[in-house]
């Protein structure tokens, strides 16, 4: 919920901003803006993973990372978003939701995985990554009416992850047990049935 406000609020201020030919500001807004999703995402994916040596991998990358973003932006020039962080940080949050998943997959549930507020969260953040990866690879060497162009992806895919945040906000916490497959006919092969 943090994350949607924040975001929602940043977007506008830099909406502003940009109309105001304040680059330097917006500049400044991005680069806190990725670390703060980084950091945001990371510690979802981080909770609901399971396997200890994903979740070991996670804090070891993750300082690296923070150290990475910090180095692009002080070499920055200041006038441009900075692709190569907002790159890296797709590419370990996609990484990230693959462990989730075979996490997953690994465990036997009762369960269906979309049952789970989990689930939508965590596919909100692997579709949003996954659908702007190219956008922000190629984000500095577009022109502003190329970005204008081209920025219809950002916001198809802004608006399917805040729609998945959503399903999740109103998702029961714990999901009922799925008794589908437990039928009477089951029982006919346990017992020692004789005709």
């Amino acid at each position: 919920m943090f994350y949607c406000l924040y975001s929602f609020l940043n977007d506008i201020i830099i909406t502003q901003l940009n109309n105001n030919e304040q680059h330097q500001s917006v500049f400044i807004l991005l680069s806190a803006f990725t670390l703060i999703e980084y950091a945001l995402f990371t510690y979802v994916l981080f909770i609901n993973i399971k396997k200890s040596i994903f979740r070991k991998l996670i804090l070891i990358i993750s300082p690296f990372f923070i150290i990475f973003s910090v180095f692009q932006f002080l070499k920055s020039t200041g006038n441009n978003i900075d692709s190569i962080s907002i790159t890296v940080e797709y590419i370990l949050l996609i990484i990230y939701c693959l462990f989730y998943f075979f996490d997953e997959l690994m465990e036997p549930n009762a369960t269906f995985i979309y049952a789970t507020y989990k689930f939508w969260i965590l596919v909100a953040i692997l579709i949003y990554s996954t659908g702007t990866f190219f956008l922000f690879l190629q984000s500095d060497d577009l022109t502003p009416e190329e970005w204008n162009k081209w920025s219809i992806i950002n916001h198809l895919c802004t608006i399917v992850k805040t729609l998945f945040f959503s399903i999740a906000v109103v998702m029961k916490k714990e999901p009922q047990e799925n008794h589908f497959f437990d039928v009477e006919a089951d029982r006919l092969f346990e017992s020692n049935y004789k005709p």
